[in-house]
Formats: C-alpha cells, structure tokens, sequence
C-alpha cells in the first residue's frame, strides 16, 4: 500500500502532488480507515491539520493583510499616474477601474456590445457576484470612449468587438497588470510593504490594479454623503460588510469627525463633578 512518507525526502512539490493524484485511491483508503478507527482527539488532530492547510493555501484571509493602511489611490496619486500613461488602451482602461470601480478581470474584457449608446449603460458580468449588472458612464468618460472606439476602430473589429484588443482578441489581465506595474514605477509610485507568506514569498505593493477599483469605491462613497447601501450597489457587491473594507478614512478625516462628535456639554458636566 502506498505511504506518503515514501514521498518526505522529495524536494519538487509538483512531483508530489502528481505522486499523491496516482496513488489517491490508496491514500483515501488510509484516510477512511483512520477515520473508523482513530480516537477522538487523533481524529481531531487530523481534522485541524487538514483545515489549517486549505486556509493557508486556498482560502483568503479574513484580516486585511495591509491593516489601515491605504490601498486605494490617493486624488494626487491618480493625477500622476495617468500623467504617465502614454498608450491610449492602458489610459481608458485604467479610466474604467477608476471610474466604475471596474475589476481588472472585468475591464481587460469590455465589449462593444457592452455599451448601450442611447442610455450611456454599461453591462457588466460581475466576476465575483456571477450576476449581470449595469452602471451609467459618466458623460466625460463615455465620451472618451467614443473618441478611443473611432480612432480604433480596425482593431476592435479585428478583435472580434473587445475595447481593449491585443491583435485579435481581448488584453489579458497579465498584460495589463504588467503595464500597470511599469506606468508605477515610471511614477515613482512604486511602494513594497512586505512579503507574502507564500511557499515562495512574493513582493507585496501598496498600489495594484485593484488599487484603482479601492479609489472609485471610496471617492463614490464620499461624493455621496458616505451613503453605503448606494456605494454597496455600485461596487456590486453581495455584502455590505465588503463595501467596508473597501472605504478608506483618512487619520484626518477620523479626528475632524470626532471633534464634530463632541459634546461640549457633557465635558462642563464632568468638569463640575470633578470639582465637588
């Protein structure tokens, strides 16, 4: 019978696992009878052992990794990055994030067809949701738009109708984060704040593709007297709680809001009985 002992000395983790899928029918064998016959507090053992390996590998963490820390653009940030952006795709492409709040996943795969002309709509399949929704382009960028589809007009077609076209199909999310990544740096808005906890650790950035859907999010916030339902609907999400982690608040803006809070009356109050 086979042991996955056998498999302790090997280094490559992809020789592993394809020695663990050929011999799945005996290790599941080993696993069933351990389950018959293992006391309780082994059989816990095993159970915590299993759960503690799929979050680590699989499941996303419920903490933010980055704390208050901001991951969003800042309205300055913004101004520089597209300051920088001299590929007219990347330009209306990272628009849409900043704008509509856009996923990159989503973005990279806008389609002609996607915008309604007569009503400035656009359809958008939400990746995470898996529902259809729609969201109103605002005049200035439908209009960027429309200038961007007439001088590009060959390609899309060639493209088979997708906006944002690498010969004759849609950009992918790789090629667009890899842009987004130089146009960073060419910024100077390039900043590590650590190392994932990986396997093999990889670099972690403030500011990702993801950073410009955090700005829309939390400028559409603001712009709305801090209305979350309404910010909770335009970032299409199923849970109001993750439209939270999304809106940033400044260390400013948190202490202007607590001298607003303050009760004057209720310092004198406590100022007279700690003075009798």
């Amino acid at each position: 019978m086979f042991s996955v002992l056998s498999l302790e000395s090997c280094k490559d983790r992809n020789e592993i696992q394809k020695q663990i899928t050929q011999n799945w029918s005996d290790i599941k064998q080993q696993l069933s009878f351990i389950g018959r016959y293992a006391a309780k507090d082994r059989l816990a053992e095993a159970i915590s052992i299993f759960s503690e390996a799929r979050k680590s590998r699989f499941l996303r963490r419920r903490t933010p990794k980055y704390g208050t820390m901001n991951k969003g653009f800042t309205d300055e940030e913004l101004q520089k990055f597209f300051s920088i952006i001299d590929d007219k795709r990347f330009h209306l492409l990272f628009s849409f994030q900043a704008v509509l709040g856009l996923r990159i996943g989503e973005a990279v795969k806008v389609h002609i067809k996607d915008i309604n002309l007569k009503t400035r709509e656009l359809r958008i399949e939400t990746e995470k949701a898996r529902t259809l929704n729609f969201l109103l382009i605002p005049e200035q960028l439908f209009n960027m738009t429309l200038d961007y589809i007439q001088d590009f007009e060959t390609q899309i077609v060639k493209a088979k109708g997708y906006l944002f076209f690498v010969e004759d199909h849609h950009m992918s999310v790789s090629c667009a984060r890899q842009a987004f990544e130089r146009y960073i740096q060419k910024a100077r808005l390039y900043d590590v704040y650590g190392y994932s906890n990986d396997a093999r650790p990889r670099t972690l950035t403030r500011l990702t593709t993801h950073s410009l859907r955090h700005y829309a999010i939390t400028n559409h916030a603001k712009k709305n007297n801090g209305n979350v339902v309404l910010t909770n609907k335009f970032a299409r999400h199923l849970r109001l709680q993750t439209t939270m982690v999304y809106i940033y608040t400044s260390k400013d803006e948190l202490y202007r809001s607590i001298e607003r809070a303050q009760d004057n009356e209720l310092l004198e109050r406590i100022k007279r009985m700690q003075n009798k």
